[in-house]
């Protein structure tokens, strides 16, 4: 085996009935629709539909004659071994159970005649046996100090060179990607795709993040109000920092690259960058989230339910079950802000 098989087969190669019944189930939904796919997200669907390329993909490398068959009808137990094999090349178990488990999700939806249910349970198995990756402890308040200090690192700089260059600009913005998300601890997707005017507004001088209910994974949309402090950078950037970036006027998103937008998978890397740079090891985006609901735990225990909302969670056993290890959205943001700033140390957070 290679790590080839690894790699899904892109929509456009699916077999022509896989294609169909998918079109069919993700086109079809509707106001007074009940069916499988009624409830996915769009982030939902492009996970779906990835784990089911891959699973195409392994097929079709080591047993392409299948693919003639009705999708229900390939997956046997002999196909679902190989599957796992062929992803314990590269991945951990935490990650083949994700694939097996969306892999019988997608043919719950595609095939009325799917009677897999053996396919789910095996899933559970898997992540019953799965080792967990260990992660060194972080909090939001160490986060914050890695972004405050990048930002007024390239403010020093800029006022000593008596302009802002675009490694200072660079610099800057990266900061601020890391104390936004600190302060706005929002899944990657959104954070990617805040807009000018849109979804980044000013109210009564307050600079507040929006997250609309159609990239809300709860289908809700969510407010986050930046700090005071905050929005001192804030302004910043949006006054004298993204002016600098090339091409930033042919579009209205926040967080500008060289002549276009920064994508989720980028904006992971430069924190994935920073965070290691000023931390030691990489924090990547989403265990943000992680680390606002333990910096909550660890400096305000009695209101620890406000993660719930901070997070965006319907549910506390949520949280707790999946972000709490030893915070309504905008009322916790708030929340959070003020313990950051008791918890930052002050002005040495930017020493």
């Amino acid at each position: 085996m290679t790590s080839h098989l690894n790699h899904g087969l892109p929509l456009a190669e699916w077999p022509s009935k896989d294609r169909e019944l998918w079109d069919r189930v993700v086109r079809g939904r509707g106001l007074f629709d009940e069916g499988p796919a009624a409830d996915w997200s769009e982030t939902t669907r492009q996970s779906l539909r990835y784990a089911y390329s891959l699973w195409l993909g392994m097929l079709s490398v080591l047993n392409p004659q299948v693919l003639d068959l009705e999708p229900a009808e390939r997956v046997t137990q002999e196909a679902v071994k190989e599957y796992v094999e062929s992803l314990r090349i590269n991945c951990r178990d935490t990650t083949i159970f994700h694939c097996i488990a969306r892999l019988h999700y997608v043919l719950r939806a595609i095939c009325p005649e799917y009677d897999g249910d053996w396919i789910y349970r095996l899933s559970r198995r898997i992540a019953a046996g799965a080792e967990p990756m260990q992660h060194p402890q972080v909090l939001s308040s160490d986060l914050y100090r890695v972004g405050l200090r990048l930002m007024d690192r390239a403010q020093t700089t800029a006022a000593a060179q008596g302009r802002m260059a675009k490694s200072s600009a660079i610099r800057f913005r990266d900061g601020l990607l890391i104390a936004a998300l600190v302060e706005a601890p929002m899944r990657r997707r959104p954070f990617s795709q805040l807009r000018l005017r849109e979804t980044v507004v000013k109210r009564n001088g307050r600079w507040i993040l929006r997250v609309p209910a159609n990239l809300s994974k709860t289908k809700e949309a969510q407010d986050y109000g930046l700090s005071e402090r905050l929005g001192v950078y804030m302004d910043d950037f949006l006054e004298r920092i993204r002016p600098a970036f090339p091409g930033v006027e042919t579009h209205d998103f926040l967080w500008p690259y060289e002549g276009r937008p920064m994508g989720d998978k980028m904006i992971r890397r430069r924190i994935i960058k920073r965070t290691t740079e000023g931390l030691g090891f990489p924090v990547p985006p989403h265990r943000f989230r992680n680390a606002a609901a333990s910096f909550v735990s660890v400096a305000d225990p009695q209101n620890i339910r406000m993660a719930k909302d901070l997070l965006g969670h319907k549910s506390f056993a949520m949280t707790e079950k999946h972000y709490i290890n030893a915070a309504q959205s905008r009322t916790a943001g708030r929340e959070l802000a003020r313990l950051l700033q008791a918890g930052t140390g002050g002005d040495d957070a930017t020493a």
